[in-house]
This record gives structure tokens, C-alpha cells and sequence, in this order.
């Protein structure tokens, strides 16, 4: 009697963990998703604080009609994970002398997001796919 309470209490203790197989297939499948998952490519879009730098001679102020950027990139799984897309590190700085290098001397300037998105892929956003957000942004400089 005594040794089949000792074979039930034994078969109890077996049940309640699982097997150690069972672990490690479950270990190993949850690192290949994570690598399957972030090695293709995706796309990411990204709320941006936008400020402005840089201002020509004789100005001393810069207006933006709107300070928040919606960007998509289009990266690498692991490499959205770097920290420059951290949400603190989320900040555009525009150059004033460098965007309106072209347009006539004048104390407003208005920008499409295709110029804006333009603009940020030859200054240091070449993965960026697309600025979604705003349509139009205007530049006032005093």
C-alpha cells in the first residue's frame, strides 16, 4: 500500500513539470520567430519632434507652422531596434541656410512633404521611405 502512494505521489510530481524536451524545443522556436521575424524587411512609422538650426544673416528667429513629423522608414528588423529610433533620440534638426539654399530671400517658406522628405533622405535619412505627416509645412524666419 505504502509503495503505491509513493508511485502516485512520484507520478503527481512528474505531471506538474513539464518535460525538459518539451522546454527546450519551446527555448529554441521562440529564437528562431525572433530572428525570422526581425531579419526581413519592415517599415516603421514614427512620430518626430522637427527644430530648427542654422539661421541665414540677420535673422534671429525660426517659426514652424507645424513641429511634428509622422515618418515611415523602411529598415531591417534589428536595425529598427538601434538607438536611433529610441523615442527620446526622435528629433529632426533642419538646417534653415541649407533648405532654402534655392528658394528666393523672403521671410516665409512652404515645403511639400515629397521636398521635406527629399531633404531628410540627402541629410542623414537615407532608410526614410516617406514624411506622411503634415502635407505642408511652412517655414517662417524673422
Amino acid at each position: 500500500m505504502q509503495v503505491e502512494r509513493q508511485s502516485q505521489q512520484e507520478s503527481k510530481n512528474k505531471i506538474k513539470l513539464p518535460p525538459l524536451a518539451f522546454l527546450v524545443c519551446l527555448f529554441l522556436s521562440a529564437i528562431a520567430w525572433f530572428f525570422i521575424n526581425f531579419s526581413r524587411d519592415q517599415e516603421h512609422t514614427l512620430e518626430y519632434r522637427l527644430i530648427c538650426s542654422e539661421l541665414p544673416e540677420g535673422k534671429t528667429s525660426c517659426t514652424l507652422s507645424d513641429t511634428t513629423l509622422i515618418l515611415t522608414f523602411r529598415t531591417r528588423g534589428l536595425d529598427y531596434l538601434t538607438p536611433k529610433y529610441a523615442k527620446e533620440n526622435r528629433v529632426v534638426d533642419i538646417s534653415v541656410n541649407e533648405i532654402i539654399k534655392n528658394k528666393n530671400k523672403r521671410s516665409a517658406y512652404s515645403f511639400s512633404n515629397k521636398e521635406l522628405c527629399n531633404f531628410l533622405i540627402d541629410n542623414g535619412y537615407p532608410e526614410l521611405k516617406s514624411v506622411d505627416k503634415p502635407e505642408v509645412i511652412t517655414l517662417y524666419v524673422k
